[in-house]
């Protein structure tokens, strides 16, 4: 079990850099393939709908206009992957292949957006996003919601500084519900090559040390020692003293679910998963 297809959509933006940097990190341990993806969008969707007769001329300008832009963002996206690469020492390929070494490959395609990298992340092992996703637009935050909680897949939320190594030590965030063990589950090939992991359980949670005690057990199954601890949130938000006491023990990566709740809750009354995405430093991995 490994992360041999790695996902990171690119959109031309600075972030691009962070976001397969971590990626890089991510498929080291495994050899693994990065793909980068290009979204080109369908440049008649950038007419608006006013409710009045536009002229061909107008239109025809739209569209040139679009298409300019999206091939600007295309050649800035490109550069970040080439340059990544050349940092990264990592062997730029024309499509995915195994190798003894981490590879990247650039594509392009037409279309959506979401849907898309929706599309693209059904047969990837882990699909990246770069920092401040939530609020870097309705097509990159909506991507990052439909991935994790449409299409299931693991996520990998980077930080606001590149990171090089994810597994030196490895802090998975535990309440006992599904979100928590799919997100422990699907990080097993990094907790199996992680310098240390540990389990962190907020309390109150209900049976929280039974519940440790057998994600302690599951881990060992699979050959991955992990120390575990409960906490005490004392009113405070779940996601917060992750964070902290990740952040104390100087974490590589923190392994969570990603909304346990629904997302309207989570987002109305101020889940796990809202906090952590808002205020962490480390790079997060999630799954619904």
């Amino acid at each position: 079990m490994s992360f041999k297809k790695i996902l990171v959509p690119v959109t031309g933006a600075d972030i691009d850099a962070i976001a397969l940097t971590t990626a890089f990190a991510a498929a080291r341990p495994f050899n693994g393939h990065v793909q980068a993806l290009f979204v080109y969008p369908d440049p008649r969707e950038a007419v608006p709908f006013v409710g009045m007769p536009v002229s061909p001329e107008v239109v025809q300008q739209i569209i040139d206009n679009s298409t300019t832009i999206a091939e600007t963002a295309q050649a800035s996206a490109r550069a970040h992957v080439e340059a990544a690469a050349r940092e990264a020492d990592v062997a730029l390929i024309a499509a995915p292949a195994a190798q003894d070494r981490v590879t990247c490959s650039f594509r392009e395609v037409q279309g959506g957006f979401i849907s898309a990298i929706a599309e693209a992340a059904k047969l990837s092992d882990l699909v990246v996003f770069g920092p401040s996703t939530l609020e870097g637009g309705p097509d990159v935050s909506g991507a990052f919601i439909e991935t994790l909680t449409g299409s299931e897949r693991p996520v990998l939320l980077a930080p606001e500084k590149p990171v090089t190594d994810l597994t030196a030590k490895i802090a998975i965030g535990w309440d006992g519900g599904a979100a928590a063990a799919h997100a422990m589950s699907a990080a097993l090939p990094l907790l199996a090559a992680a310098g240390k992991v540990e389990l962190y359980s907020v309390q109150p949670v209900p049976d929280g040390a039974s519940s440790l005690d057998a994600a302690s057990e599951y881990l060992a199954l699979h050959g991955v020692a992990a120390t575990s601890r409960t906490i005490d949130a004392a009113g405070v938000n779940p996601g917060a003293v992750l964070l902290k006491e990740a952040g104390v023990a100087h974490a590589s990566l923190l392994v969570l679910g990603g909304y346990g709740h629904s997302r309207v809750f989570e987002t109305l009354f101020g889940g796990t998963t809202v906090h952590v995405t808002a205020h962490s430093t480390l790079p997060l991995l999630m799954v619904h």
